[in-house]
């Protein structure tokens, strides 16, 4: 892969003259075509939480000063460390690195909040209780380095404004500089970079240049009213925009957890669960073609294969391929509890 900014250098280190230097560019454009065929090799999005978040990419969780963007970040750090579900949705666990770049004294309260109410620690997350900034190269190379040798999955930048001191927001240029200085992070270790930023005074995108939303693979967009919490897709790239979720704050010890507000919550866990309903209905756990259920269940294939994915990794139904054709099956009534 084409790495831009990279320094190019011969087997001792030295660097390459500028005829070496061009032809090793072309050298990497070269590598770096595909055919139709080849594009079948290139790996579809590898979920970290469930048609939310996915490896290898960059996201931003953006809302207004107070409408807990960090409980949200934290929630799911904690969750995808110890690889529980994320309010009902699947994650991948991992090692989470948690930059703590507002100080550690405020996200103590907020870890054992969190503990407490999930009832175990808060195992393979770390924190780094500095601001690491972005704009000295020195420093950044350090956390490149650090994450090198950690791999971690998950990389949570809270907040953007810490970690770029100096650096003007509503110019392109230096959250072009910023984004390439995150997506170093990403090449580093393949993990998602979920950055916290704040939300612009106009409109629902992003405070700063458009550099940023531009940059997104994922924007999650987060609103408060008193305790209640919206949790909206801005933005989802290379995959299917998730439902809205609904969250509630409850407070607990000296802080909040966020748990399901069941009476206002339509994720993508409850549209597979009516999908299955469905299909429970009309085949039960006979083995059915994709085409065929798209036509009986009368929904989109995106749509479809996004809400299968989802019960597939659950567990709720298998896919098996019978020479170019693919076969789907329920296991189980999806309104009978798991045994």
């Amino acid at each position: 892969m084409i790495e831009y900014g990279r320094d190019y250098t011969d087997d001792d280190g030295e660097p390459l003259a500028e005829e070496q230097k061009q032809e090793s560019i072309l050298d990497r454009l070269r590598a770096a075509l595909v055919d139709t065929d080849g594009l079948d090799k290139i790996p579809e999005p590898e979920p970290l939480i469930a048609g939310v978040l996915y490896c290898d990419s960059l996201a931003w969780i953006q809302g207004k000063s107070g409408d807990g963007k960090s409980f949200l970040a934290i929630d799911m750090g904690g969750s995808v460390g110890t690889g529980i579900t994320w309010q009902g949705y699947p994650t991948t666990q991992g090692l989470v690195l948690y930059l703590a770049a507002e100080g550690a004294a405020g996200i103590k309260r907020r870890i054992r909040a969190w503990e407490e109410s999930m009832g175990r620690a808060m195992n393979n997350v770390l924190f780094l209780p500095l601001a690491v900034q972005a704009g000295l190269d020195g420093e950044w190379q350090a956390l490149r380095e650090l994450v090198t040798e950690l791999r971690p999955i998950l990389v949570i930048i809270d907040t953007q404004a810490r970690v770029t001191v100096g650096m003007e927001e509503n110019a392109a240029r230096d959250m072009g500089i910023f984004v390439h200085k995150l997506s170093q992070l990403r090449k580093s270790c393949g993990a998602c970079i979920l950055v916290v930023h704040h939300q612009g005074r106009n409109g629902d995108h992003m405070r700063g240049s458009t550099a940023l939303y531009g940059s997104a693979d994922t924007e999650i967009q987060v609103s408060k009213d008193d305790l209640d919490l919206t949790v909206k897709c801005g933005k989802q790239k290379d995959a299917e925009p998730f439902d809205d979720i609904r969250l509630r704050m409850v407070p607990t010890l000296d802080s909040v957890v966020l748990v399901p507000d069941a009476g206002r919550r339509t994720g993508q866990g409850s549209a597979a669960l009516k999908l299955a309903r469905t299909w429970w209905d009309l085949f039960e756990g006979d083995p059915v073609s994709a085409t065929k259920l798209m036509n009986a269940a009368d929904i989109t294939d995106r749509t479809f294969y996004r809400h299968v994915r989802l019960l597939l990794k659950r567990g709720a139904a298998t896919k098996e391929e019978v020479g170019r054709n693919a076969y789907y099956r329920l296991t189980r009534n999806p309104d009978e509890p798991d045994t």
